[in-house]
């Protein structure tokens, strides 16, 4: 019997849309190859809508949430912080499918959750916080890419520069273009309750 992972996209059910891209998101998560491993994170900033590309870190099915990682210098946390609300951008371009997701942020940097993350984060992506400059800031010249950490002065100043933004989200709207007829469904989780329906395209 054929499973949602197997069956053209065109078939799935209601029951069946979540389920999908659920895996899609481990899969984000867990390869580099993956379409959704580089999303674009949507928050409120100073001239209003702000949206960035971010790498997918984290993915928790059982409490809808979704992480990536950060300079906790950087533009995203004062917006994160100054306003929760956000929204997730996924394209998959092969299978011609769209995911936005929307919920809340929250920040996390001297807390189990960001210590986990710190210690599943490679040498080279710990080198990313290795900086004296914060995101942002104007230079005279192109930075140049940061140095490996060399030493317990280094690893401090750059785990000290480190955050994880997550976001327990609330509402997924799925879209598959196809040339049999665009679907469309909107979920939306409320007080732990799902409601789903098919919606116009």
């Amino acid at each position: 019997m054929m499973n949602e992972q197997q069956k053209p996209l065109e078939l799935l059910n209601l029951q069946q849309i979540p389920k999908l891209s659920w895996k899609l998101l481990r899969e984000g998560v867990n390869s580099s190859r993956s379409a959704l491993h580089t999303p674009c994170l949507a928050t409120t900033g100073e001239h209003g809508p702000s949206v960035r590309t971010v790498v997918l870190r984290h993915w928790d099915e059982e409490q809808r949430m979704l992480a990536c990682h950060t300079d906790i210098r950087s533009a995203k946390i004062r917006e994160a912080e100054a306003d929760s609300r956000a929204s997730w951008l996924f394209y998959d371009p092969e299978r011609r499918l769209q995911l936005r997701l929307a919920g809340k942020l929250s920040v996390h940097v001297d807390d189990d959750f960001a210590d986990a993350c710190w210690d599943e984060t490679t040498a080279m992506g710990r080198a990313c916080y290795n900086t004296e400059s914060r995101p942002g800031q104007h230079v005279s010249r192109p930075a140049v890419a940061p140095g490996r950490i060399s030493d317990e002065k280094q690893a401090r100043m750059a785990r000290s520069q480190f955050a994880v933004i997550a976001c327990r989200f609330e509402f997924l709207d799925w879209l598959l273009l196809s040339a049999k007829g665009h679907r469309r469904a909107q979920f939306h989780w409320r007080a732990d309750k799902l409601e789903s329906s098919w919606v116009t395209p």
